[in-house]
């Protein structure tokens, strides 16, 4: 039994050493766009995930789910809704029909990943969200709003080495950081500097 124990011990240690925290920040240099999302390459990502929508706004400005995950959607709003996905940028498109008050339905993203597909209501067009599909186990998302500039990250990243950065239309960003090291990169769009990405792994 003590010798059981001093295994399980040492093993802690272990993982405790290896384990990384990304820090860091994303300033804009004008206004933000509407959402983005910070992870590490590696892991298989949440095989389910759920979105709401009431008073004709989706719940989260976006959801991470890994390839073929099962995503829920609902809704909790008094009429109907109509969730549909037709993005050229992630050739992602599918449509769930009409959803009345109080109804579910599931959807399976079958498509590839590293993808971030903009959904959203025929009925209403105003409403827009996100679909994430992303190979990972350490992912942030930030919610952009029109007044803030700058946005923290802080992410438990293990012994994961390589980061992406994704926001909707931008280039992405991938980074490999040693532990230790940090850096400091441009955030894109159509050819213009629209962000500063600073972080470090430690």
């Amino acid at each position: 039994m003590k010798k059981y124990m001093l295994i399980s011990i040492g093993l802690c240690s272990i993982f405790s050493a290896e384990a990384a925290v990304l820090t860091g920040e994303l300033e804009f240099v004008k206004r933000p766009s509407f959402v983005g999302l910070v992870y590490a390459k590696g892991g298989k990502g949440p095989s389910v995930a759920e979105l709401d929508q009431s008073n004709k706004v989706f719940d989260k400005k976006a959801v991470v789910i890994g390839k073929n995950g099962e995503i829920t959607f609902k809704n909790s709003d008094e009429f109907q809704h109509n969730i549909f996905a037709n993005d050229p940028n992630s050739g992602v498109k599918f449509d769930v029909g009409l959803m009345n008050h109080g109804q579910t339905t599931k959807v399976s993203a079958d498509w590839s990943e590293n993808t971030l597909t903009r959904i959203g209501c025929k009925i209403h067009p105003k409403m827009r969200s996100y679909i994430a599909n992303v190979n990972s186990d350490a992912y942030q998302v930030l919610p952009f709003t029109k007044k803030q500039k700058v946005y923290p990250i802080k992410l438990d990243v293990g012994s994961h080495t390589e980061f992406v950065l994704q926001i909707p239309k931008y280039d992405p960003v991938e980074l490999k950081l040693a532990k230790g090291q940090e850096t400091s990169v441009d955030v894109m769009y159509k050819g213009k500097k629209r962000a500063t990405l600073k972080l470090a792994l430690n």
